[in-house]
């Protein structure tokens, strides 16, 4: 069946601002309530509404763009999100995160531990992994090449593969811990690090042979971490906590990100500046990308953000729960 076109709204947006609790309770029950879904053996129903549902996670590699989110919906651009098309999708679990490897190679996680892979730039997607019985959804995914990745999710799920997917094992970060893995990113060096709850970060510098557990001020949930410089990085969470480190997550210095929202994700744009996304519509915009320019903005309809795209020098997609939306720098 050919991909779907979908009807664009970008531009707009509905004047709905008490969805924004709606979408703070679905991202709750995403990192907390693992209940196994009825969908997962359903392919997901092509939707004209699909690029204005709710959705949860967006990654690209150059012009290519792909965003995950509820009832398996999977869209995708080729033009830097200026036009969408829905996949074909063989789920209509939660689909959680996705990571785009190249122009062709191309994964998406969700509930009931589901993992899957397309081999066309997002256009069909095939099962690689699922496990409904762990009760545990899959929260994000990485892969250093064409073989070599790592599934982390809620409750210390940490799942690898070394074959492209064809098998995945289970594994520990932590002989001691069983906290929520909510995001994984790799810096420019090769260093990988995982945000999880309870004031924790995790980094690994030997392509996550091991990890170590790095010490935070903070005791709450973290959902990401973004790399800004050789050996820096902020880390962000609920409450609007945010901090930076400057020597690759030894220490971390709090900023004043000015809100109480919750923090889900984070870009470094093209002209080196740093925007901070969360609940409630908040932007926070770095100027110097240092934490000292932080500037406070927030979307009209208070639409919370759960992911961040670049579309060009002067706007990035905006991925959340309107769906697919611009917004101008």
């Amino acid at each position: 069946m050919a991909s779907q076109p979908v009807q664009q709204k970008l531009n707009r947006y509905p004047p709905y601002p008490f969805l924004t609790s709606k979408m703070a309770t679905l991202l709750l029950l995403i990192l907390f309530c693992f209940t196994s879904s009825t969908w997962a053996s359903e392919s997901a129903e092509p939707s004209h509404l699909a690029i204005s549902s709710l959705l949860l996670d967006g990654a690209q590699y150059e012009n290519r763009m792909v965003v995950v989110g509820e009832r398996g919906h999977i869209l995708y651009s080729e033009d830097q999100g200026h036009n969408w098309l829905q996949a074909e999708v063989p789920t209509r679990v939660m689909l959680t995160g996705t990571f785009l490897l190249n122009h062709q190679n191309i994964w998406a996680v969700g509930h009931d531990a589901t993992i899957i892979k397309s081999n066309d730039g997002g256009k069909n997607w095939q099962l690689s992994y699922r496990a409904p019985d762990k009760e545990t959804p899959l929260l994000d995914i990485w892969f250093k090449d064409q073989n070599n990745g790592f599934a982390i999710g809620g409750y210390g799920l940490f799942l690898e593969t070394q074959d492209g997917g064809k098998n995945w094992t289970q594994r520990w970060i932590s002989e001691e811990d069983d906290f929520h893995l909510n995001h994984i990113t790799a810096t420019e060096k090769g260093t990988l690090f995982i945000a999880a709850e309870s004031g924790v970060v995790y980094r690994s510098t030997d392509e996550g042979a091991s990890w170590i557990s790095l010490v935070t001020p903070y005791p709450g949930s973290f959902f990401g971490t973004l790399s800004i410089a050789t050996n820096q990085l902020i880390v962000f969470g609920l409450r609007g906590h945010l901090f930076i480190s400057q020597d690759n997550g030894d220490n971390w210095n709090k900023l004043a990100s000015q809100t109480t929202a919750m923090l889900t994700s984070a870009i470094k744009t093209k002209d080196n500046r740093c925007v901070v996304a969360g609940l409630s519509g908040v932007l926070l915009v770095d100027a110097q990308c240092n934490g000292k320019t932080l500037k406070l903005l927030q979307r009209p309809d208070r639409s919370g953000i759960s992911a961040l795209l670049q579309s060009n020098e002067n706007s990035l997609i905006l991925i959340g729960e309107s769906g697919i939306t611009r917004w101008q720098l």
